[in-house]
């Protein structure tokens, strides 16, 4: 480890990938936070959706179901014993006649963020001035929704909102427009998950109550594009495939499925269900449908409740290994490999809270490797790994800015993390690493 500290101040070893070094060795340490950050019983009701904005990864926005919403600010980092406070408030029943299902942020600026409820509707909020601009009223609860966001959107006139609502039907809603654009048919019985393709503003992906996962395209007058079959393990003639595309019997879980999540690419797609499965799905491949990877997650997912489940993956470039967070109905937040299934960590709440179930996650960005959970009880709980000193993660600042005359104070202060890093150079991971990547080799400079 303490050569990697040196190649970072040195610049023989690129910030990327110190970086993502660093960042690996966090998601090994990942628990629950020492401190509380938030106070206890942020919302009176379960906090059933968390958003981040992506821009400055600065804003986080709770809804819950007691109709409330608040706005807060992680940037201004509480000192000492104290708390986070929100900066803004929205009062139950101000906004929101039910319980709030999802919150969301507009993709390419802080300015707008969508919230929808229970209570049959879709709002449209101006940041700024925390009011309503429009009301979508879809006359049915509104389970979840997902905003266009693939960045080729960004210089598109397309400003679509995807609603999965109590219909058998996705509910498309244009925000220039301010009214519902189209609807996909083809589920049966209420659509629960809903979820964008990264790259294709033209690509939607969701699961219903009929155990079924579909991929639309929005631009085709037969909009379902592939129904995805968990009994499709190879490719076969797609003669057959279409065939299938009107059966009754092609389910892609045994039970409602309530999570659809897509890699950064596209190229994966993730299904959980009421059967207590999560799968995987190679969706580069030739033939329609989708391949079904077989990939075993173990027995402990639990997922009973008929709501939008939280399951997220951690951002493919910020480390070597990607990872899929799923919250367990037994109260833990389970981190899985994404790649083969393995089970990493399990994690659970200190104290008597430990069986609360965590029913919204949110990622706090930027190589934090810091996770926030909304709970059933109405906390929001911090997860961060603990296991990297501080002065590892701000040593190359401290070395790049510190003035030229001052070179005996950054020894000094070297050595001392040098002294403080001894059990984290002794990690197993670093050590494989250390030999087998010559960028992190002292002795080997062939690559610089």
């Amino acid at each position: 480890m303490q050569s990697l500290l040196l190649e970072r101040a040195t610049g023989a070893i690129l910030p990327l990938a110190y970086a993502t070094t660093i960042t690996e060795s966090l998601y090994a340490s990942l628990a629950q936070s020492n401190r509380d950050y938030f106070p206890e019983n942020c919302h009176s009701a379960a906090i059933n959706a968390l958003a981040i904005e992506e821009i400055e990864s600065r804003y986080m926005l709770s809804g819950s179901g007691d109709s409330s919403i608040k706005l807060w600010d992680l940037a201004d980092v509480p000192e000492g014993e104290e708390k986070y406070t929100p900066i803004a408030s929205i009062p139950r029943k101000a906004a929101h006649n039910f319980g709030v299902s999802a919150v969301q942020w507009w993709k390419q600026d802080t300015g707008m963020f969508f919230t929808a409820s229970f209570d049959h509707t879709v709002k449209v909020w101006d940041t700024n001035s925390l009011e309503v601009v429009h009301t979508f009223d879809l006359n049915n609860r509104v389970y979840a929704i997902d905003v266009n966001g693939a960045q080729i959107n960004a210089h598109l006139s397309q400003a679509l909102i995807a609603a999965a609502s109590d219909q058998p039907f996705i509910r498309l809603l244009d925000i220039r427009a301010s009214s519902s654009a189209h609807t996909l048919p083809g589920h049966k019985g209420k659509t629960i998950a809903v979820s964008w393709h990264p790259q294709n503003p033209y690509l939607l992906a969701s699961g219903g109550h009929d155990g079924e996962a579909k991929v639309w395209d929005i631009r085709r007058s037969k909009s379902c594009l592939a129904r995805l079959d968990m009994t499709k393990t190879n490719t076969r003639p797609a003669s057959i495939d279409a065939l299938n595309l009107g059966s009754t019997s092609i389910k892609a879980h045994l039970g409602p499925v309530n999570a659809v999540v897509w890699d950064r690419l596209g190229h994966i797609l993730y299904t959980a269900g009421n059967d207590d499965k999560v799968r995987v799905w190679d969706m580069t491949s030739t033939t329609s449908p989708p391949v079904n990877k077989l990939i075993n997650f173990g027995p402990l997912t639990r997922n009973k409740y008929l709501q939008t489940l939280p399951m997220i993956l951690s951002p493919r470039t910020e480390t070597e290994t990607q990872y899929l967070l799923f919250s367990s109905d037994s109260g833990y937040i389970l981190v899985f490999r994404a790649i083969d299934g393995k089970l990493v960590l399990r994690l659970l709440r200190r104290g008597s809270k430990n069986t609360v179930r965590a029913t919204s996650l949110a990622y706090a960005g930027n190589f934090s490797a810091m996770y926030y959970s909304g709970c059933q009880d109405g906390d929001i709980v911090a997860w961060r790994g603990e296991g990297v000193k501080e002065e590892l993660m701000q040593y190359g600042t401290v070395a790049r800015d510190a003035p030229a005359e001052k070179n005996s104070n950054i020894e000094e202060e070297e050595t001392a993390v040098k002294l403080t890093l001894e059990d984290l150079y002794d990690d197993p991971y670093f050590q494989m690493h250390h030999k087998s990547d010559p960028t992190l080799n002292p002795t080997d400079h062939s690559q610089e």
